[in-house]
């Protein structure tokens, strides 16, 4: 079994972030408008920025 890091959970909420994003659509189904979605899509760019200053306390 893989040990749950800070790493995995952050790409984890990356994917979450992107897939809601393309999708226009929240985990819980709620459409999200052009704006949400961008929003969306740049709060994942910024978590994949600092993925690997992140790796390095882990």
């Amino acid at each position: 079994m893989t040990q749950l890091t800070t790493a995995l959970a952050l790409r984890a909420a990356i994917n979450v972030l992107r897939d809601s994003a393309e999708s226009r659509r929240m985990p819980s189904g709620e459409a999200l408008d052009d704006a949400c979605a961008r929003l969306h899509a740049e709060a994942a760019e910024v978590l994949e920025d600092v993925l690997p200053a992140l790796r390095e306390h882990e």
